[in-house]
């Protein structure tokens, strides 16, 4: 199961698989996946989507995330955690019928129904992509589709052939089924409110009822006609107009915003972070761009209590935890004034501050009950909290629940995975803390953590 990551920035997936407008052909293309018999029959017999469908959604996009803007190791527990739903996934359907969720055809389907949903959205956003950029694309998705594990030879060899399978399937493969009925006409008009959205039910209801039928009409006008016919969907006329001119507005409304905001969260921490240069030394302005929290060119020990309480924030401490951070960051000030001659109860100029690096009264050797060197190690025993000397990304995801800005830190903490398992060493990670507090290193986990960013 070796993933070797075939993406990244600059490449055609990565610019718009994760944009939001890629919502407005979602629902296509979850009919288009439930109409192959294999899968409809293992979405009705084990799937829960029409109980929790918000919780099945959200999953849903994170998967499809991780599977292109995941790290290799990200990528891999992705694929083996999909490996393990598919392999229980199998059985007889109603028409006697064994399926298997596992099936390779079933499995390509779906990878490639994908692609030709980036494909729709493009088109109906009015900027169809020229043909040497649709051969760009699907030899990247069909090079991402033999890492997770379909061969060569279950996935078209070209995009031309794709159109011709394509065809194909929808042709002689795809049915009406309950899990398809259902999409368009079942649980979809059940859906509740998103969790934590106080919308009264008399509110609900009607609006529910808009949007649904305005998502089951934007569907049924741009599935083939082949399988419009077969599903027995009639669009209302002038809805081509509308969804034309919905996806067109998207588009334009969303190029103007900056880069990242044009992306599902996943996808817009993935681009910050590989776009945030990685470079070892910090430039001479880290005391106006880090330690000086409020910018008015000074430091004085608010300044690094703010920075106490953007952890504490951000790995939502309790009262114990927080108190010993506190306690780390007031000895790194005590540490910081001493050094350049400063008064606790005073103002540090960054004068004093650069004098005191240049005549090396400052850092000085780390010690980690003392100065710097206690915020490092209190960060890092905030993270390595079994203190295994190991820190998966699970860990360090459920331990920013809480944070504002979640998933920016968890997409910059894989800077400190440098070999892509998956997992950030404890003395690694302390190191990296320290080198950052002392100026040596930039860290853009640590600027998260810490604020200023």
């Amino acid at each position: 199961m070796t993933v070797d990551v075939a993406l990244g920035p600059g490449s055609s997936t990565w610019d718009r698989l994760g944009q939001w407008r890629f919502l407005l052909v979602m629902h296509r293309a979850l009919v288009l996946q439930a109409a192959h018999p294999a899968v409809g029959a293992a979405v009705a017999e084990f799937s829960v989507y029409n109980a929790r469908p918000w919780r099945r959604l959200f999953r849903t996009l994170k998967s499809l995330q991780t599977y292109v803007y995941g790290s290799a190791a990200e990528q891999r527990r992705e694929l083996a955690r999909l490996e393990r739903l598919h392999r229980r996934m199998r059985g007889t359907d109603g028409y006697g019928r064994a399926f298997d969720a596992g099936d390779t055809a079933a499995r390509a389907w779906v990878h490639l129904t994908l692609f030709e949903a980036v494909l729709t959205m493009q088109r109906l956003g009015g900027e169809p992509l020229p043909d040497d950029e649709t051969a760009r694309f699907y030899a990247e998705w069909r090079r991402l589709g033999e890492n997770f594990g379909l061969s060569a030879g279950d996935l078209p060899a070209t995009h031309e052939e794709f159109r011709l399978y394509f065809d194909r399937v929808v042709t002689d493969v795809l049915e009406d089924n309950a899990t398809v009925r259902d999409l368009l006409s079942g649980s979809i008009h059940r859906i509740p409110p998103p969790t934590g959205v106080p919308i009264p039910a008399l509110v609900w209801a009607p609006l529910r009822y808009a949007v649904v039928t305005a998502v089951v009409q934007a569907t049924a006008v741009t599935l083939p006609p082949v399988l419009r016919d077969r599903l027995r969907l009639t669009p209302v006329p002038g809805a081509g107009l509308l969804v034309d001119g919905l996806h067109v507005s998207v588009r334009l409304a969303t190029a103007l915003l900056p880069k990242p905001w044009r992306y599902l969260p996943f996808a817009a921490a993935s681009i910050r972070a590989a776009e945030t240069p990685r470079a070892e030394a910090v430039p001479e302005s880290f005391f106006e761009t880090v330690l000086d929290q409020n910018g008015d060119g000074t430091l004085r020990w608010n300044d690094v209590l703010a920075m106490a309480r953007e952890i504490s924030t951000h790995l939502d401490l309790d009262e114990e935890d927080e108190d010993h951070v506190h306690e780390a960051f007031r000895s790194w000030w005590e540490q910081m004034c001493s050094a350049t001659g400063t008064p606790a109860d005073s103002t540090m100029t960054a004068a004093a501050y650069h004098q005191a690096l240049a005549a090396g009264r400052y850092p000085g050797p780390p010690d980690p009950e003392r100065g710097y060197g206690a915020v490092a190690a209190a960060v890092r025993h905030l993270i390595d909290r079994d203190g295994n000397d190991e820190v998966r990304q699970d860990e360090y995801s459920r331990l920013l629940d809480h944070s504002p800005r979640r998933h920016e830190l968890i997409a910059a903490m894989r800077e400190l995975d440098h070999d892509g398992d998956g997992t950030i060493r404890g003395d690694e990670l302390e190191r990296a803390l320290r080198d950052f507090l002392t100026g040596d290193r930039d860290l853009a986990a640590a600027r998260h953590l810490f604020g200023r960013v």
